[in-house]
């Protein structure tokens, strides 16, 4: 079965609809006054903190003095702490500082609210084939994106 252009725009238009709508949930998120980039590693950081720039270069590619200049910043606007891993005390490694606690705790409830009100409504194998689909086309993007 062939996909067609219509299709496609269908498919495209669906998830600008979903993230229309899921971007309404997500206010409470925009106190934060985070940019883009600055939301993606704070949310990395609260899925794997403790963890180290070195982690954060890995997941992002880019430049460790990028991620030095990102975290700095998050740092200083107490979205993250730093302190030296005392089994090697060559390596800093990145916590949540308060505010980052914070944000975790703002996300914690978006994902809490979006599984009891939409989720719910899907049956086990229907989440299985999204995340199924969603992985597989992450997994083309990524191998264009690594070929670039």
């Amino acid at each position: 079965m062939t996909t067609t252009h219509n299709d496609i725009k269908k498919l495209h238009a669906t998830i600008d609809e979903m993230s229309d709508l899921l971007s309404k949930e997500l206010d409470t998120l925009e106190q934060f006054n985070l940019t883009d980039q600055q939301e993606n590693y704070l949310m990395f950081c609260v899925s794997n903190a403790p963890l180290t720039a070195k982690d954060l270069v890995q997941e992002f590619q880019v430049s460790k003095s990028a991620i030095s200049q990102v975290v700095a910043k998050l740092e200083k606007e107490r979205f993250l702490e730093r302190e030296k891993n005392p089994c090697n005390l060559r390596e800093t490694l990145i916590y949540l500082g308060p505010k980052g606690r914070m944000f975790s705790r703002r996300l914690e409830e978006f994902n809490s609210k979006i599984q009891n009100e939409y989720y719910v409504h899907l049956t086990s194998d229907e989440i299985k084939q999204m995340i199924s689909s969603i992985e597989k086309l992450n997994k083309v993007i990524k191998e264009n994106n690594s070929g670039s």
